[in-house]
């Protein structure tokens, strides 16, 4: 039996897989650094141990082949990296033992430890000073309707870490942050807040709809059905709202609503299929993309919060 491999269960390894997918861990480097500690391939990884490897496979290979301890110190050493040294790598190795179940040691307690003290000092300079040194000229509660579980769980990688983390099963929403910094220096921030179209949830969506400033609907592409439920969530927030909305510092205006529809996947878009076609109808603007991705959405972000920003500005 290969001596370096250590007990670690499958729900721990599990644990460790979410933690680096959650933090954007790029698995490029370990490839390349598995592939040198190995002196050569063996049967286990020669024929999938490739360029395209999934980070699951990568991990378990580096566990079996390697070893738990230098698989923990090489990621350490990228996540260091990847966050320009603002957390030492003994807190990311801490972080990552305590992730994957083992015992962490005195060394690792006192990491953790300077670890919470920094992210104390991080939190009272955001409470006193706000996000890049001040507070938003404007914030905005933006809707986003649509997503099925497994897009949702990517939205994470687009925004702001959660302002406030719900538990979609027991009341059907996500809430999220984005900061959009302007040529003119004002700042903008969405509150995205990522309602269930589960059927369970329909009840509670009228009161999530109040007081929103936007609205982005998900489609699927090719999917009848879906741009059915797109047409149905319109209905509802347009009911609730008027699709108009006031700021405080406007008291007394009412504001057009911007409507945002999205086509998702990588079907063809069809003419006559309709995604388009019902923008048109609902006054919307449309995005065609082909998937949950920081590349694909930041411009429906960014169009939404100019969108908003003018409309706030010179309101008709």
């Amino acid at each position: 039996m290969n001596s370096k491999i250590e007990s670690l269960s499958e729900d721990k390894i599990t644990d460790l897989i979410g933690f680096l997918k959650k933090i954007n861990y790029p698995p490029e480097e370990l490839i390349y650094a598995i592939k040198k500690e190995l002196i050569k391939p063996t049967p286990v990884t020669k024929d999938v141990f490739n360029d395209t490897i999934k980070l699951e496979a990568l991990i378990r290979i580096g566990i079996q082949e390697v070893g738990f301890n230098w698989l923990i110190s090489q990621i350490s050493l990228d996540i260091f990296n990847l966050f320009d040294k603002s957390i030492s790598r003994g807190q990311v190795k801490a972080i990552l033992k305590r992730f994957s179940g083992k015992t962490l040691s005195s060394t690792d307690r006192s990491q953790m430890y300077e670890l919470r003290k920094k992210i104390r000092r991080s939190e009272k300079f955001l409470t006193y000073f706000g996000e890049w040194g001040k507070e938003p000229d404007q914030l905005f509660k933006v809707i986003i309707i649509g997503l099925n579980d497994d897009q949702s769980a990517k939205l994470p990688s687009l925004l702001i870490t959660p302002k406030v983390s719900g538990e979609r099963k027991t009341i059907g929403v996500d809430f999220y942050t984005k900061t959009n910094e302007y040529i003119d220096k004002s700042l903008t921030r969405l509150q995205i807040w990522n309602v269930s179209g589960d059927k369970r949830f329909e009840f509670l969506r009228e009161y999530y709809y109040k007081g929103a400033s936007a609205m982005i609907i998900v489609y699927e592409k090719g999917n009848q059905e879906s741009l059915k439920l797109a047409k149905k969530y319109y209905s509802e927030f347009k009911k609730v709202t008027n699709l108009k909305f006031k700021l405080k510092k406007l008291r007394n205006i009412f504001i057009d609503t911007p409507i945002i529809l999205v086509g998702l996947g990588s079907t063809p878009i069809i003419p006559l299929e309709g995604g388009p076609i019902l923008a048109n109808e609902l006054g919307a603007n449309y995005f065609d993309k082909k998937e949950i991705s920081a590349d694909e959405f930041e411009d429906i972000f960014e169009a939404v919060s100019v969108e908003l920003l003018v409309k706030c500005k010179y309101p008709l």
